[in-house]
């Protein structure tokens, strides 16, 4: 045992995956920052973009810049148009730019701590494209070739970095194009809870995932793996 609580940084808890991690860590006795554009209560929250430096050094130093965990789940949700060129930077900018900046600025941390890294992202993108925003297709793509990467990068010092991608999840970022319990393109028959990803999250910051890395672990409730036509049997 340690005289001190393991620590995470979870980008995005204010909201959705990333607010229910920070519940679910901090009941398991982790010491929890959050950063976020938006305040909220019950967090430790550093207000501010989860992309900036000078943000997620402030969050760091709150950990007293020693790191068990980095969470990242800050996003924008799939949106249009698609052809817009400021869409696309942003979404880039917040989607997959950010994460890689959460790394690069807290990796050293990491290393001191042998800790791990979560990136939130997506079957859009891997398993599926997007005809609202090949913005987020393209960038949740990206964070699964940034996490295969840093998972190399990391491995000789013990750093572990996975990814977790989610499908239809029961939060605001996810538009409600069919009712949540009844989701005829999900064998499992509707849609997903926070607490559900955030259990995938746990586990794998957590000691009995410590052989795994560099893996995306998908929590979709079985839509990737759906065909057209056993979707259309399910109907």
């Amino acid at each position: 045992m340690t005289d001190h609580p393991r620590t995470a940084i979870i980008t995005g808890a204010a909201a959705g995956i990333g607010r229910a991690t920070a519940s679910l860590l901090s009941t398991e006795g982790w010491r929890v920052v959050g950063i976020d554009r938006s305040d909220a209560d019950g967090v430790d929250l550093v207000v501010g973009d989860a992309g900036d430096p000078a943000v997620l050094a402030d969050a760091l130093a709150r950990c007293d810049r020693s790191l068990d965990a980095l969470i990242c789940s800050a996003g924008i949700p799939p949106s249009g148009p698609w052809d817009s060129r400021e869409h696309w930077d942003e979404v880039l900018r917040v989607d997959l730019s950010a994460p890689y900046e959460a790394l690069r600025v807290c990796w050293p941390a990491l290393v001191t701590a042998g800790g791990s890294a979560v990136l939130v992202g997506s079957i859009v993108g891997a398993a599926e494209g997007s005809l609202r925003s090949p913005a987020y297709a393209a960038a949740k793509a990206g964070v699964e070739g940034l996490a295969r990467s840093f998972a190399i990068i990391g491995a000789a010092d013990g750093v572990r970095v996975n990814v977790v991608a989610p499908g239809a999840i029961a939060t605001d970022f996810d538009e409600r194009l069919l009712p949540a319990d009844h989701r005829t393109d999900v064998p499992l028959g509707r849609m997903g809870t926070a607490e559900e990803v955030a259990g995938v999250i746990g586990f794998l910051v957590s000691p009995a995932a410590s052989y795994a890395t560099g893996a995306v672990w998908t929590v979709d409730g079985g839509r990737s793996v759906l065909s057209s036509a056993d979707a259309t049997r399910l109907r």
